[in-house]
């Protein structure tokens, strides 16, 4: 019978959205029978390893698919204290979770128990089995999720942070690997409690906050030398060139992921930080189409990303796009890293972000208590303390009542007299329910006061002039989106507010500013710069919700295939 000798409790800051795997063992781990084995062997190799045989290692890149035929196959894991077996997998059994279907580092090592015969499958024949095998792919693919949701739920890995909880770049670092779905461990680096394991982890003298990674030791890392150490970087070869560069990771960069790899070409998708974009940092999403008790934003975009890795999009992050060069046949970017590639069509997926008010003090306190977004990190870190939300939009809406349940007090501050023009009624009727939600009224945030951190949100009455202090932690701004737009050349033409025109809004005359090539005008999405398209919120008109994005990225797919036809007829 297989088995485990450490099986750690669900964390208690795990996030919700990794819950659910309790009482689905079977799901967890199942067996394939003889039929779905005999499917598999076509796909691999049938190997014999002699017991003690390590089969792969923890940050090993494109660790291959073991099926189990004769023997047991051990899953471990590592802490302080050593390694231990997670599962230990027998005849049916089965290697892997959603980091083997991209050939990224992998978080738990594999050993041969005992003798082992097994069916060996490389990442690329996997994919291939995932999108042909319906049933069976079906089968592998769920119990991979689940697995993360596991590794995650109960930090089964070798990533630990030693850091204080309030901290902001501590705080960045775990949401980063939690926005990112990676498994990680938190030491406190103030608590008595933890002293022990900062001793075991020689991690008293360091500067904080620490990652731990396997045997490599990052103090006060950036995010892109996290990610490196992960193997979550994608390892692009030289000029490396593909059909479809898609910039961004949202739900808009996503949807264009999927269609474009689903129909047989070759994607890259580029993310500067975390799979999901804005919609990903959303706690509910409950007005999308299909989810009628709602999702989570990191939920619902993570599994567009699995999507994409499923039909083999190649998706790189922590990989931010610094230049995009317009040429024909291929389009040029190049990346923050130094790095360059090419593509026939390129997707702008890039997104808004949320406007810096002039607010007094702001700049002094942005490493610590102001905030553009509400994911679980955040909630952590307002527990039992007084938060300020700034803006009337659904962004807002949805942070608030998330706040509420762990915040003591959640103050919503607008311009306006009501939420009525700018938020889903469904949010309103429920800040209205919720207790320990206010909601005041022509209000403006004047300056922020504190010494370590925010202590006191000065505000002003834009009817009655009137000054007020409210005794508050944490500022959230959720005002006024501006667009990621500024890695585009000038030859791609933008609106006044530097959103991208597209399809019907360019005119004549943009098109000349533009030196428009071709006869033709611009495909529906498609720029001032042929085969260079714009999705989702950077697209001048569009409407900021998560269905439109989606709906963006799906459609501009088909006129992204008639622009690389398109070059193709010129190039020959």
């Amino acid at each position: 019978m297989s088995t485990s000798d450490v099986q750690p409790s669900p964390a208690p800051d795990a996030p919700p959205w990794a819950a659910g795997v309790e009482g689905r063992m079977d799901e967890l781990y199942p067996r394939l029978d003889e039929a779905e084995t005999q499917t598999v062997l076509t796909y691999g190799d049938e190997v014999s390893v002699p017991a003690g045989t390590r089969l792969w290692e923890i940050g090993e890149r494109n660790v291959a698919f073991y099926l189990v035929l004769e023997g047991q196959m051990d899953i471990l894991r590592r802490d302080e204290a050593g390694e231990h077996v997670v599962y230990t997998h027998e005849r049916g059994g089965f290697s892997g979770e959603t980091v083997t279907m991209t050939g990224r580092g992998a978080f738990v090592a594999g050993a041969a128990k005992s003798d082992l015969r097994a069916v060996k499958v490389s990442n690329d024949l996997l994919r291939d089995l995932l999108a042909v095998e319906a049933e069976l792919g079906e089968k592998v693919l769920q119990a991979f999720i689940l697995r993360r949701m596991n590794m995650i739920s109960k930090h089964l890995g070798d990533i630990i942070i030693v850091g204080d909880e309030a901290d902001k770049q501590a705080a960045g670092i775990r949401e980063f690997l939690s926005r990112n779905a990676v498994p990680y461990a938190v030491v406190d680096a103030s608590s008595d409690v933890a002293a022990e394991r900062r001793n075991a982890l020689d991690a008293e003298t360091c500067p904080k906050p620490l990652v731990i990674c396997g045997h490599t030791r990052l103090s006060q890392p950036t995010i892109k030398e996290v990610a490196d150490c992960l193997g979550l970087t994608a390892e692009l070869p030289a000029d490396a060139s593909f059909d479809v560069a898609v910039i961004g990771g949202g739900p808009a960069g996503l949807a264009a992921a999927v269609y474009s790899a689903s129909e047989g070409l070759d994607v890259v998708v580029l993310e500067k930080c975390a799979i999901g974009g804005q919609a990903g940092s959303s706690s509910r999403i409950e007005n999308y189409l299909g989810f009628p008790t709602g999702i989570s934003g990191q939920a619902l975009t993570g599994r567009g990303f699995l999507q994409a890795q499923k039909f083999g999009a190649e998706v790189a992050v922590a990989q931010e796009a610094a230049a995009l060069t317009c040429g024909s046949p291929f389009h040029h970017l190049t990346l923050d890293c130094g790095g360059q590639l090419k593509a026939r069509a390129v997707v702008i997926a890039s997104g808004a972000i949320y406007r810096q008010p002039d607010i007094e003090g702001l700049e002094k306190f942005e490493s610590v208590g102001v905030h553009y977004g509400a994911s679980h990190i955040q909630g952590m870190m307002c527990r039992d303390q007084h938060v300020v939300i700034v803006g009337g939009g659904n962004s807002a809406g949805q942070a608030a009542v998330y706040l509420s349940g762990r915040a003591r007090k959640v103050s919503i501050l607008i311009r306006r007299d009501s939420l009525a023009d700018t938020m889903s009624q469904y949010l309103i009727r429920r800040i209205e329910s919720t207790p320990n939600i206010e909601l005041v009224v022509h209000t403006e945030v004047q300056r922020l006061e504190g010494e370590s951190g925010v202590e006191r949100i000065h505000v002003r009455n834009n009817q009655t002039g009137e000054d007020t202090a409210m005794d508050a932690t944490h500022l959230f701004l959720f005002i006024g989106a501006q667009p990621a737009s500024g890695f585009l050349e000038d030859r791609i033409i933008r609106d006044e507010k530097g959103f991208v025109r597209t399809g019907d809004t360019l005119t004549a005359d943009h098109l000349e500013t533009a030196n428009w090539p071709l006869e033709r005008k611009p495909f529906h999405l498609e720029t001032s710069c042929p085969g260079v398209f714009a999705v989702g919120d950077i697209r001048s008109g569009s409407i900021k919700r998560v269905a439109s994005a989606v709906g963006d990225g799906s459609v501009c797919v088909s006129f992204v295939h008639s622009a690389i036809s398109e070059s193709q007829r010129d190039t020959r």
